[in-house]
């Protein structure tokens, strides 16, 4: 059976993943790092947007990779991915109850904790428009219901925006007081990842952890964090074509350009990003884009990454989620777990 089939069958089919694991079994052998593994839905977007992925499968898989626990990205759910209608709205309460049914249930069937779910596709939250983003806010709140229902403590959303800076940080901060004020009997937070989102100028304001900081300490809410991500830094994409990169307060030396940023023109600081958005952190998304022939990230120095979150005193989970277009997803899972093994050995 050829390779590709094998693993696909692994994913979508009955067959486990114990085989493969005992090929990546060495990397259990870090006994020394402190931290509980998640793995992020997302790492299997591939199989996802072929239209052939179950993601009722997410618990089974990531049990089986060696995780504890779990972030559900929502659109695995819709048949309609990241393509929401505002207006005639066909997915609702009743479909969500029936994921946080079916998906609390494999989850206490492989004995994983429900972390979050990250929430796309259900409008901008900061648009120029107010009544746009209150439907955007009330197409949220049937996903804070589901991560109630399935024991999440957080909601992960997006801060995308038609308009100015001011029109994206007022908006912002109106939508997310909104979601707070909802999430808040239930015991859930409202977090916000630095994501490459845009406006009509072209720049990313959520890739920019000042302003999400801005908009963070304006919100009336105990129940607001963030969900930092190692590789969300892109200000600005450039053409389609474009190679050429900008690094913001960065000596262009240390950073390779992976598939990610092959479009970037202008981005922030991770390491410095990181640093900011820890003190808010409910989580941490630890990502790869690519690996060079020593399993190390081409773009990102974990080392480094992950020697600001120890310093920090960072006690929740470290989430795993790859962006590897060249390879297999669950191979790019495992190697980026290798990776954040074997940086923290190297830790002072």
């Amino acid at each position: 059976m050829k390779r590709r089939k094998f693993i696909n069958n692994l994913l979508f089919g009955s067959a486990g993943l114990s085989s493969l694991n005992l090929a990546y079994s060495n990397f259990r052998d870090y006994v020394s790092f402190p931290y509980k593994l998640s793995l992020a839905q997302w790492s299997f977007n591939r199989y996802i947007f072929s239209g052939n992925y179950n993601p009722y499968s997410f618990a089974k898989s990531a049990y089986e990779l060696g995780f504890e626990g779990l972030e559900y990205l929502a659109v695995a759910y819709k048949n309609d991915l990241f393509n929401s209608s505002l207006s005639k709205k066909k997915f609702g309460l009743k479909e969500v109850k029936e994921i946080a049914s079916k998906s609390l249930s494999r989850s206490n069937e492989f004995g994983l904790k429900n972390l979050l779910i990250m929430v796309d596709g259900e409008g901008n939250l900061a648009n120029k428009d107010r009544k746009f983003n209150d439907l955007s806010v009330d197409n949220h709140k049937i996903w804070i219901d589901c991560a109630h229902e399935m024991g999440c403590h957080s909601v992960r959303v997006n801060l995308d925006s038609d308009g100015s800076f001011e029109d994206w940080k007022n908006n912002s901060i109106i939508s997310l007081n909104k979601l707070c004020e909802y999430a808040k009997p239930l015991n859930l937070n409202i977090i916000i990842e630095n994501h490459s989102t845009f406006s009509n100028n072209g720049l990313s304001y959520a890739a920019n952890a000042d302003y999400i900081i801005e908009v963070i300490e304006n919100i009336d809410f105990k129940n607001i964090g963030t969900l930092p991500d190692f590789g969300n830094f892109c200000l600005k994409f450039g053409t389609k074509n474009s190679i050429s990169t900008v690094i913001e307060g960065l000596d262009s030396n240390e950073v390779k350009i992976p598939s990610y940023y092959d479009n970037c023109k202008l981005r922030y600081n991770m390491y410095e990003g990181i640093r900011k958005l820890l003190p808010y952190a409910k989580g941490l998304s630890a990502k790869t884009h690519g690996f060079d022939e020593n399993g190390n990230d081409i773009n990102i120095n974990f080392v480094k990454m992950l020697q600001i979150v120890k310093d920090f005193g960072y006690s929740g989970f470290v989430g795993v989620e790859q962006e590897v277009y060249g390879l297999d997803p669950i191979e790019a899972i495992q190697l980026t777990k290798n990776l954040i093994f074997k940086s923290w050995n190297k830790l002072s």
